[in-house]
Parts: structure tokens; sequence; C-alpha cells
């Protein structure tokens, strides 16, 4: 186990206050008196910043526009963490659809040297895991403790993302650098959802208007990831079929 005296917690909301409330309410009980959460409310209208600085002031709350979805929301939590100080022992990410187990954090600390990734997996009401590592190091941004000396060397999420693949994208960073990504179990519980939205029945226009759908199939993300980890060529490849797909629709 590393030296942990401090970690940020990343955190990016939007429109969903009681799960974002639940989420607090199971991680702070679990957090020590030098960490810190920083919570980017990207635009809410339900109240969750208000309601969030009331019942947890100690939380820093971040603005966004609305605009910033997962990827750009977490980069700003991040920032923000790094401009408030810059001796964090870590970097916590956390969904806020997370109901973390009552160790989660221990484990997750336990689990981590100092200079490796660690993973914690999420099961639904099933319990079946549905977010955490994947394979060949891949894994899903929920619940992921990043180290200072892995800070260090591949640096904050890509901030070009809008909302998937930036996860995925920081796996791969790390696969090229040769860090460590372990599991520490499961840590909590979330319901999975599907990464993009079905095609079944939806208009051609609608389709079309999916491809630049930050949530749905969005081509700039999906060039964005292929040219930067397998090159110019495979992006080409990705983005054709995508649209080819897309506009065919599921059969």
């Amino acid at each position: 186990m590393g030296n942990w005296s401090r970690i940020a917690v990343l955190m990016t909301c939007h429109n969903r206050c009681e799960l974002t409330l639940r989420c607090l309410k199971l991680l702070m009980p679990q957090l020590r008196p030098e960490d810190k959460v920083f919570l980017v409310n990207d635009g809410s209208t339900d109240g969750t910043a208000d309601t969030v600085a009331k019942d947890y002031p100690e939380v820093r709350i971040v603005k966004g526009n609305g605009t910033l979805y997962w990827a750009k929301g977490m980069r700003r939590a991040w920032e923000a963490a790094v401009a408030e100080r810059n001796d964090w022992d870590g970097y916590f990410w956390l969904n806020d659809d997370t109901e973390l187990n009552d160790d989660a954090i221990q484990k997750l600390l336990t689990a981590n040297d100092g200079d490796r990734i660690v993973v914690g997996d999420l099961a639904n009401s099933n319990g079946e895991v549905v977010y955490g590592l994947r394979e060949e190091g891949l894994f899903t941004g929920n619940c992921v403790l990043v180290s200072r000396k892995v800070y260090d060397r591949l640096g904050m999420l890509c901030g070009d993302y809008s909302h998937a693949w930036a996860d995925s994208d920081y796996a791969m960073m790390a696969k090229r650098a040769r860090i460590v990504v372990e599991c520490a179990g499961v840590v909590g519980k979330a319901e999975g959802h599907p990464n993009r939205p079905s095609l079944k029945g939806v208009s051609l226009r609608g389709r079309i208007g999916m491809l630049h759908d930050p949530k749905g199939w969005n081509l700039h993300d999906l060039w964005l990831y292929r040219r930067r980890n397998w090159g110019f060529c495979a992006a080409i490849s990705s983005y054709l079929h995508m649209i080819v797909h897309v506009i065919v629709g599921e059969r």
C-alpha cells in the first residue's frame, strides 16, 4: 500500500440530484480529513448544486454549462483539483450513479501501492459485474483510482473527447506506458446501461443525428480514439464502418 495522505475525488453530474446525493452519502464517511471531492455540476436545472452545497459544504462544486458530458466534465474536475493543490497522492474517478460499499475506499487504497491504476468493479442488482476492469487492460471510468506517479506520467484524461471513449483512451495510454492496472474486486453497485442507444425503429434522420450526439454513435469520439491509438488508416476504416452501420440501421 502506498502513501495515501490525500486523494482528490473527481465527479461530474447533470440533472440526477437524487443519485448524486446517494453517491455522496455513501462516499463521504469513507474519506479522510485531507481528502476532497471536486464535483462538476454540468448545467443541472434540478437543484443539484444548491442541495449538495447545503448538505455537503466541504464539496468543491465546479460550474459547467451543460455541454461537458462525462469526459470533459471529469477533465474539468481534474483541472480544478490540480489548480487547488498539486500534491494529491491520487485521483479517484467516481460516477455519481455508484453506490459504494462501506469498505470501498479502503480496498482501492490497499490494492494500489502508489505506482499503478486500480479499478473497482461495480455489480448490478443481480450480482453481475457491469463496470470495471475489462480484457487486455481496458476499463470503464466509473470507479478508478489513479496514483500520483501514474498522473505524473500520463497526465489527465484527454479533453478532446465529449462523453465516452476517454476512459478507454486512458487505459490504452497506460498500456503503452507499461503501467500496471489492477482490480480491487467488487466495491459497489451500479445498474448497467448500453454504451450506445439502439438504432431499431429510429428514422434515417434520427440515426444520422446520432452520429453527432455525444451519447449516441458519436463519430468525433470514435475517430479520435482510433486515430490516437491505432493510426489514421484504422480511424478511416472505423469511421466509414460506423457511418454505413448507422445509416443502414439494425436489421
